[in-house]
C-alpha cells in the first residue's frame, strides 16, 4: 500500500473563465464537466518499531500551545506571507483559492486573493499545491503557483509551474490576468505530485525558484511511465522524483538554467534537476537564518524521512537514494523488490521513523520567530496520517531532541480544538509558525 498524502478533495472543472474577486482569469482549453469527490486515507501500519534516534529530554519551556486563527476553510494545505507584511497571511486551498487572513482581526477576507478552481483537477493528491511570491512582488505584483491540470500524455494530470500577476489596488476593476507557464510535465499516475515551490534566501541565489516533484506515482517507482532500470527518481532524463532549480526572469515570465546546476549544459540530462533520488518531497523549506534546506520525503510502506541539503553546496547534485533506499534501509517492496545498496554518492536522511510513529511526513520549518525562545533553531514538522507534530534539533552533524509535541499544542488552551490531519506548515513575515489542518479546515499558530 502506498502511503502518500491523500486528503479529502473536490474537483470542479468546466469554465474557461475563472472569477476571483473582481477579476477574470482567461484560459483557452477544452472544458470538462466532471464533478468528483474523493475521500481516501490509508491506515498506519503499527507493526514496525520506531527508530530510537535521539528521542530525548524535554525543552526548557513547555508552555507553548496552538491557537486557532482561521476556520471554515476548504482543504487548506499551505500558508505564506509577503516579506515585511506582518498583518496578513495567505492561505492556499487545494481546490484552487488563495484566501487572505487579517492577523490583526483574525478575519478572512470575504473574496479570495486568487481563484483558479476552474483550471484544476483536484482529486486525490492533485490541485493547487504550492505558492511563492516573487522576490519583487511589491513592485511587480507577480507570484508563482504549482498546480495540476487535467489531461496529459497518461491522462493523469499535468503539473504547471506558472507565473501570475495581480494589479495594484483593492481589486475594484475587472481585468484579464493570464497564466505564463514556466514548466509543465505529465504524471504517469495521479499520486506523488510533490507540490512545494520557494525562492531561496541564500546569498548569491537571487530569483532562483526551487520546485519539489514526486516520482510519477503508483508505488515503488515502477510501472508505466517509470524509467527502467532504476525508476524515475534515479534517472536524470526526467523531472520526476527531484528538486528542480531554475532562474526566473520576472519581467518576461521565463526561466533559464543556473550555471552551477549539476547538469548545466548537458545534452542528455534535464538541466533543471538540482537534487534527485526523492519519492515525494511534498513539503520542504529553507532555514531563513543559514539557508539550510530541510526536505520531508514521504515514504512507501516502511519509513518516513527528513533530508537536508547544506547551503555550503549551492550547486546541489545530492542523491537521496529512492527507489533503492527508503529512509536508511533498502526498500523492502516492489515486484520485483526494488531495494538495494546505496547508490554512488547517496546521502542518508538525518532522521527516519517507522510506522509506530507515523505514516506520511509533512516537512516543516526551523523556527526563527521571537515569541517562543525555547523553540529557537528547532525544526518543527509533522505527520499527516498520525495527526502529530514533531520537533528535532540539528547542528549540521547530529540530530538530538526528537520529540512528539502534539500534546503540548492540542487540544488548544483556548477553545479546546484538536488536530486532525496536518497538511503543511508555514511562516508569517516575523518567522512565527502556523499549521494547516486539512482534516478540519483550520489554521493554527504556535504561540507561547
Amino acid at each position: 500500500m502506498c502511503n502518500q498524502f491523500v486528503p479529502p478533495v473536490e474537483r470542479v472543472d468546466g469554465s474557461t473563465v475563472v472569477l476571483y474577486g473582481n477579476y477574470n482569469i482567461m484560459r483557452e482549453r477544452e472544458g470538462r464537466n466532471d464533478h468528483q469527490r474523493l475521500h481516501s486515507m490509508r491506515s498506519i501500519l503499527y507493526g514496525f518499531a520506531m527508530t530510537l534516534l535521539c528521542v530525548s529530554t524535554a525543552k526548557t519551556q513547555t508552555t507553548f500551545t496552538a491557537q486557532r486563527v482561521a476556520s471554515g476553510l476548504t482543504q487548506p494545505l499551505f500558508v505564506t506571507a509577503l516579506p515585511g507584511d506582518v498583518n496578513h497571511l495567505f492561505i492556499v486551498q487545494q481546490t484552487g483559492q488563495i484566501r487572505i487572513l487579517d492577523l490583526r482581526t483574525s478575519r478572512l477576507n470575504r473574496k479570495p486573493f486568487f481563484n483558479i478552481q476552474g483550471m484544476l483537477t483536484s482529486t486525490g493528491e492533485q490541485g493547487l499545491l504550492g505558492m511563492a511570491f516573487d522576490p519583487n512582488f511589491a513592485s511587480n505584483r507577480k507570484f508563482y503557483l504549482n498546480f495540476t491540470t487535467p489531461g496529459g500524455a497518461f491522462g493523469n494530470g499535468v503539473t504547471h509551474i506558472s507565473q501570475f500577476q495581480v494589479p495594484a489596488g483593492r481589486h475594484r476593476k475587472r481585468r484579464v490576468v493570464r497564466e505564463k507557464i514556466l514548466l509543465r510535465f505529465d504524471h504517469p499516475q495521479p499520486n506523488h505530485n510533490g507540490g512545494w515551490i520557494a525562492f531561496s534566501p541564500r546569498a548569491g541565489d537571487a530569483n532562483n525558484l526551487y520546485i519539489g516533484t514526486g516520482d510519477g506515482g503508483g508505488s515503488n517507482d515502477q510501472g508505466p511511465g517509470h524509467i527502467e532500470p532504476g525508476g524515475n527518481a534515479q534517472s536524470n532524463t526526467t523531472l520526476l522524483g527531484k528538486i528542480l532549480r531554475v532562474h526566473v526572469d520576472s519581467n518576461l515570465g521565463t526561466t533559464s538554467i543556473p550555471s552551477d546546476n549539476p547538469f548545466f549544459g548537458s545534452g542528455t540530462f534535464r538541466q533543471e534537476i538540482w537534487l534527485f533520488g526523492l519519492r515525494n518531497p511534498y513539503r520542504a523549506s529553507f532555514d531563513r537564518q543559514n539557508g539550510r534546506m530541510f526536505i520531508g520525503d514521504v515514504g512507501q510502506n516502511t519509513r518516513e524521512e527528513v533530508d537536508v541539503q547544506e547551503a555550503t553546496n549551492p550547486g546541489g547534485g545530492e542523491n537521496y537514494g529512492w527507489r533503492l533506499r527508503e529512509g536508511t534501509i533498502a526498500t523492502p517492496t516492489g515486484n520485483p523488490v526494488v531495494g538495494g545498496a546505496p547508490p554512488p554518492g547517496n546521502v542518508d536522511p538525518i532522521l527516519d521513523y517507522g510506522r509506530a510513529t507515523g505514516g506520511t511526513i509533512i516537512g516543516g520549518y526551523v523556527y526563527r520567530g521571537t515569541q517562543i525562545p525555547a523553540l529557537q533553531g528547532t525544526y518543527v514538522f509533522g505527520d499527516f496520517l498520525a495527526g502529530k507534530i514533531f520537533t528535532l534539533d540539528y547542528n549540521g552533524t547530529t540530530v538530538s531532541n526528537f520529540q512528539d509535541i502534539t500534546s503540548q499544542l492540542f487540544p488548544t488552551r483556548q477553545g479546546g480544538f484538536n488536530l486532525q490531519n496536518p497538511s503543511s506548515f508555514g511562516e508569517d513575515a516575523n518567522g512565527e509558525l502556523y499549521i494547516t489542518d486539512i482534516g478540519n479546515g483550520s489554521v493554527y499558530k504556535i504561540v507561547p
